[in-house]
């Protein structure tokens, strides 16, 4: 395709043509895994009366929640505004009066995606393995208990604690504990009931790098967690990276990402709506499509001008759309699988008139969408797979959440004494290779006299 020409609808949608200039522009990633904006650095700094970097202000949160418990938790949620309770755990009958004024036919839905996601999950249960005639085997052991954190500043995410809580009841963790901010008002009906339906144990209402520090290193209150899964903001990602380690830690959730693959056969209409179903959580977040139609990539950047006019978070989602998002038009399918695959985005969806000619060519992708039939936004709630996925370009190497997540392997081995004196000699020449005269004799007792 000749030309490389950026073109912007208004008021803020841009066409952008040819393979590199999509790479320099709508593919190009920040070295950072998240942005954070001025004010909400300058709002972190304050808490500790100096400027502070976004990661020096969570190893100050960290270090603070090490050393000082549930003091430093809830000096530093005060201090950021965060409403926080007598206590931080919402206890029982809090949570199953906030769950009895759900309204019906929302528990309804509620109920059918947690059985979805539990369908979904039990399948992807792994097997152990026993080889007698080798002497090993393997065992999948789940963690004793799994921090779950679930946004809620801007709204109660109820998808993500069943995408979560589920996969690790699934998995059979032993403890499930949430943490959410809540209001004054208490927790949301919405979280009380999906928390009932998922078979969460315990629920606090704490948000920020202050709850990911109580789960990974514990407190009083908060009892500590072996593995975290975190969905959030900038402030939670940033925590929960910096703990890696000290708690097992799945994906690193950044702002998130969808990449639309649209042919002629494509409805303009649909792709829009889907790009701006992710543009509204804001972050930035990451909405692009690729086409080889000029006609498709004008017609999806004014239906995204359209649709916007309507929408209640439409400040947010153009947000989005400026920073990171925009229509590419490319040679073919085949090259846009090929930018995509490069990129790496958390959702791909193939808006094209045969999605599964492409989707053997698909190689980095959290999750794939095949048609018209199957947008992003059903698999945020109820198609059954965790809508947590990687995001950043870690798709080249991570996996959505799922059963995984919460299991562990432990390997066995199960010697005959026969089989061990045969492979005895062999692990002491290999020990004294190493100048391990110790690890060498150790082995030679096992050997045939």
């Amino acid at each position: 395709m000749s030309g490389s020409a950026v073109q912007s609808s208004r008021p803020g949608v841009q066409i952008v043509h040819g393979a590199e200039q999509v790479r320099r522009t709508l593919l190009a990633r920040s070295p950072e895994l998240v942005t954070i904006d001025e004010s909400a650095v300058a709002a972190a700094s304050s808490v500790f009366g100096e400027t502070l970097t976004p990661t020096a202000f969570v190893e100050r949160v960290i270090r603070e929640v090490r050393d000082e418990g549930d003091g430093a938790v809830r000096r530093i949620a005060a201090a950021l505004g965060d409403h926080v309770g007598t206590t931080f755990e919402i206890g029982t009958a809090e949570l199953a009066d906030a769950s009895r004024r759900i309204d019906p036919e929302l528990r309804g839905d509620i109920e059918l995606a947690a059985e979805r996601i539990r369908d979904y999950h039990e399948r992807e249960m792994p097997a152990g393995f026993d080889l007698p005639g080798l002497g090993v085997g393997q065992q999948w052991i789940p963690v004793d208990r799994a921090g779950l954190h679930v946004p809620g500043q801007a709204a109660p995410l109820v998808s993500s604690l069943l995408m979560a809580a589920v996969p690790a009841r699934v998995a059979g963790v032993g403890e499930t504990v949430v943490t959410t901010p809540v209001r004054s008002e208490g927790i949301a009906p919405a979280l009380a009931a999906a928390a009932e339906v998922a078979g969460v144990d315990r629920v606090f209402g704490l948000g920020g790098a202050q709850a990911i520090a109580a789960l990974a290193l514990g407190t009083s209150s908060v009892p500590r967690c072996d593995v975290i899964v975190a969905p959030g903001n900038a402030w939670v990602m940033l925590a929960t990276r910096a703990l890696y380690g000290v708690v097992g830690v799945d994906l690193l959730p950044g702002p998130t990402e969808t990449l639309v693959i649209a042919d002629a056969a494509a409805d303009a209409a649909e792709v829009a709506a889907d790009l701006i179903a992710q543009a509204e959580h804001g972050g930035p977040a990451s909405p692009i499509a690729l086409t080889s139609d000029p006609g498709v990539a004008a017609e999806v950047a004014r239906e995204v001008e359209i649709q916007l006019a309507t929408l209640p978070r439409a400040d947010v989602a153009w947000d989005s759309f400026e920073q990171r998002g925009g229509v590419g038009v490319v040679d073919d399918l085949a090259q846009a699988v090929e930018l995509s695959n490069e990129y790496g985005p958390e959702h791909l969806c193939l808006l094209v008139e045969d999605p599964e000619a492409l989707l053997p060519l698909v190689r980095h992708a959290g999750g794939v969408f095949l048609g018209s039939a199957s947008p992003e936004v059903l698999g945020d709630y109820v198609a059954g797979p965790s809508h947590i996925m990687p995001t950043g370009g870690t798709a080249r190497f991570a996996s959505p959440v799922g059963v995984r997540s919460f299991l562990k392997t432990v390997s066995i081995v199960r010697l005959s004494a026969d089989r061990a004196a045969a492979l005895a000699p062999a692990a002491a020449r290999l020990a004294r290779a190493e100048g391990l005269e110790g690890h060498a004799r150790a082995a030679e007792r096992r050997a045939a006299p």
